[in-house]
């Protein structure tokens, strides 16, 4: 299955740490359309300056040595390796760190050329004034963005439970997630569901990390309460209510991956 790209909700709620400017829902697009295109010359430098600090090494590492979705970006990742095996945790937060900064840098020359126009929000046209004067140009959605075709499995679900053979199978997932949600869970709207769910567990180990290796001790109580959160299906149970919400609002029959994507987690 083809690595998807992060959400338009998730890149924007890592935006608003750089900007109090309103986004509208067209640069959103743009701005994950950036960084896809930003990952396709990131990964093969890391590959090389890898490579040329242990030309035996086979995982991709950072060769210089966060807070793009861990998992969402690794996959990301795995698709643009070529001369080694795969991607160490380490590659894949450098790699966040350095599209943070390049997603900082677009946003500061968005908000000059806001500031210059006397506008509030960041629209496409204002995106495209600060790309040209980065020198940047907008990258095909078409080629960068969207999935390219994706062999079909037995089950669509499957690579995301381990290949449907352990405890949890895709049929198991899909009557949790109908309980939870009360209605019918679209396969696309589970599995952007379930990639939230791994990032959360990604952004609450990077936390406990930190608060025990430098940070502040005592915000790993906290961390430890999402934890034992997440491992009781809580934060599944939370996002699907709310999705739930909005998919009776839409008069909707069953949650699509549109009323999981409208979730600020």
């Amino acid at each position: 299955m083809s690595a998807k790209p992060w959400s338009p909700s998730h890149v924007a709620a890592l935006a608003s740490a750089y900007t109090d400017l309103r986004i509208s829902g067209a640069v959103k697009q743009e701005l994950v359309a950036l960084l896809v295109t930003k990952l396709n010359d990131v990964v093969p430098r890391m590959e090389q300056e890898t490579l040329t600090h242990d030309s035996t090494r086979k995982t991709l590492d950072d060769p210089r040595r966060t807070r793009l979705g861990f998992s969402r970006t690794r996959g990301l990742m795995i698709e643009r390796i070529d001369a080694v095996d795969s991607v160490s945790a380490a590659a894949v937060t450098a790699a966040c760190e350095e599209l943070e900064l390049y997603l900082r840098d677009v946003l500061r020359a968005c908000e000059t050329v806001c500031t210059n126009n006397s506008m509030g929000t960041i629209k496409p046209r204002h995106l495209e004034e600060a790309l040209s004067n980065l020198g940047v140009s907008l990258p095909d959605e078409s080629q960068d963005v969207e999935s390219t075709p994706i062999m079909v499995t037995s089950d669509p679900l499957e690579s995301l439970v381990g290949g449907g053979t352990g405890i949890i199978t895709p049929a198991i997932l899909r009557q949790m997630a109908r309980n939870f949600a009360g209605m019918k869970v679209e396969n696309d709207a589970l599995e952007e569901l379930l990639e939230l769910y791994y990032d959360e567990a990604g952004t609450i180990q990077h936390e406990m990390k930190k608060s025990l290796t430098g940070g502040n001790p005592a915000e790993f109580a906290p961390q430890l309460e999402k934890l034992d959160e997440l491992a009781k299906m809580g934060f599944l149970s939370r996002t699907l209510k709310l999705a739930e919400e909005r998919a009776k609002a839409s008069n909707s029959r069953s949650i699509t991956i549109e009323h999981i994507l409208s979730i600020d987690v």
